[in-house]
């Protein structure tokens, strides 16, 4: 099955195993085995899968492959071959020493743990007229190295133990690995998983919850648990009904998540529980007019600060653009360059969108960068998944927290990075995070952000913000090497009617108040 992380491969078979193919399942000795979390501390991954193949055939069909009658089952043909051969005329004159020597012939066939489970397996499926399947999930959350060795076990698995068996891996992983490596040498069949629509699977999520919260979700669905909370269900209804009809919500949930369902079920799943989330608001407008729509900036803020109440770069699913590593003002600007070069249409880019690392440096040292900034920021982005490279890997971190590793041979930007750049940048939501996360290289500036430094209140945050943009946009303009396709004044100016909806609220205060 190939599929990119996340796009719902797990789905897919859980979707044949329950729907599609729901009765050829029921019928079949099915082996589901994680290899990711499950699998990701054992250094032996034939032992892993042996052993959870073991653990399946007692715990799920109470099947012990060194129960006595199974092996007598098993071994059967063997133990009539034994019987007539030349330790057979000992079973009448002196059956203890034709049972000790019986036990030792069947102990050496099963001593050989891969061959005895794959009898097993064989002498189950025959008695009990089932067919044989096995799910390797997740492989494609391993390395490559990893996917390798499981594709070669999972093709062994198909061969020798005569079942049909499923393994996921990544496009890339398919196709490096089709050229010169374990897939040259055997058939395979192939599925490609395309990812579904994000709102389509949040809402069917979210319906499916709203209908717990109602209490009506069976007993049999909910194992015998009835669930009737009205204020859960009013605030899911504000969730379904806000996803429906913002289109700005759904392009956010898309292109922040990368098209990666599973992080866009555990982004919604932290908002609705995020104490950063105002649902006591929400609930009280659902209970007294029935509607609420919950706005893009309470979605961008779960997103920016997460669960808490400052940007923090290791929680956040953001990344702070403007972060520098050095007194070097036009830095600040360092990883938007990036993101619009790789997002530019041009010969720099091949088929996929790739652009060589050497180009990327190259036009990047014509802005004035150094090669040690460059690299910090592609490494920063990369991990962030603003960037992805061509090995579809991420950086590691020394004992100083500095991202190291050989730098690979190109880089193309993604979803997240284009919203980073196109839509985030300029946003009040976004500058508002990042204001105490950047080194401001301004004294006035830093004493002017420093006012009211402990306020959370609306009109603090906008004063900073904005003082945050003036400057950001100061130093855009002295920036004499910046190059033309990245028009950082145009991108503030697009996200103008941000702050101003934050500036009529301020006003809305400050005339409550007198």
């Amino acid at each position: 099955m190939l599929g990119d992380v996340g796009v719902g491969k797990t789905s897919f078979i859980k979707n044949l195993m329950y729907n599609s193919a729901h009765e050829e399942f029921k019928k079949a000795l099915y082996i589901y085995i994680d290899l990711g979390s499950k699998a990701s501390l054992t250094e032996n991954l034939r032992v892993f899968i042996l052993n959870e193949v073991e653990r399946q055939l007692i715990d799920k069909y109470e099947v012990d492959p060194y129960e006595s009658g199974i092996i007598k089952g098993v071994y059967a043909a063997d133990i009539s071959r034994f019987s007539r051969g030349v330790w057979g005329r000992k079973k009448e004159t002196d059956p203890d020493l034709y049972e000790t020597k019986l036990l030792e012939k069947i102990e050496s066939l099963y001593g050989e743990r891969d061959q005895h489970l794959k009898r097993v397996i064989g002498y189950y499926s025959k008695t009990s007229q089932k067919q044989v399947i096995i799910c390797l999930d997740n492989a494609d959350q391993r390395d490559f190295e990893v996917q390798q060795e499981a594709f070669v076990i999972g093709q062994e698995l198909a061969q020798d133990w005569e079942s049909m068996v499923f393994i996921s891996v990544r496009p890339q992983t398919f196709f490096r690995s089709k050229r010169s490596g374990a897939l040259t040498a055997y058939p395979h069949k192939v599925f490609t998983i395309s990812p579904p629509r994000i709102d389509k699977v949040i809402e069917k999520r979210l319906g499916f919850a709203l209908k717990m919260a109602e209490g009506n979700v069976s007993s049999e669905v909910y194992r015998g648990f009835a669930v009737n909370a009205e204020s859960l269900a009013l605030f899911l209804k504000a969730l379904l009904s806000s996803l429906r009809g913002n289109s700005e919500l759904l392009e956010f949930l898309s292109n922040i998540t990368g098209g990666n369902i599973r992080a866009a079920i555990e982004f919604v799943t932290n908002f609705i529980g995020s104490p950063g989330v105002d649902a006591e608001k929400i609930i009280e407008k659902m209970a007294t007019k029935g509607r609420y729509r919950i706005p893009l900036h309470e979605f961008t803020k779960q997103a920016l600060l997460g669960e808490y109440s400052h940007y923090s770069s290791d929680t956040s699913m953001a990344m702070n653009l403007f972060d520098i590593s050095n007194s070097d003002p036009n830095e600040h600007f360092l990883a938007p360059i990036i993101l619009a070069f790789l997002d530019l249409d041009g010969r720099h880019r091949d088929n996929d969108g790739f652009c060589l690392t050497s180009e990327l440096f190259s036009e990047l040292q014509n802005s004035g960068f150094t090669g040690d900034q460059i690299e910090r920021s592609l490494r920063r982005s990369t991990n962030k998944k603003l960037i992805e490279t061509s090995q579809r890997v991420t950086f590691e971190e020394d004992i100083n927290g500095a991202l190291i590793g050989e730098m690979p041979d190109s880089f193309r930007i993604t979803s997240s990075g284009a919203y980073h750049f196109r839509r985030w940048m300029g946003q009040f939501a976004y500058l508002d995070a990042m204001v105490f996360d950047t080194p401001i290289l301004s004294a006035d500036v830093r004493e002017s952000i420093s006012e009211e430094l402990e306020s959370l209140t609306i009109d603090s945050r906008f004063k900073r913000a904005s003082v945050f943009k003036k400057y950001l946009l100061d130093r855009w303009k002295r920036f004499t090497q910046a190059p033309s396709y990245l028009d950082f004044e145009a991108v503030l100016e697009e996200s103008n009617a941000t702050f101003k909806r934050v500036e009529l609220a301020v006003e809305r205060n400050e005339a409550d108040k007198s």
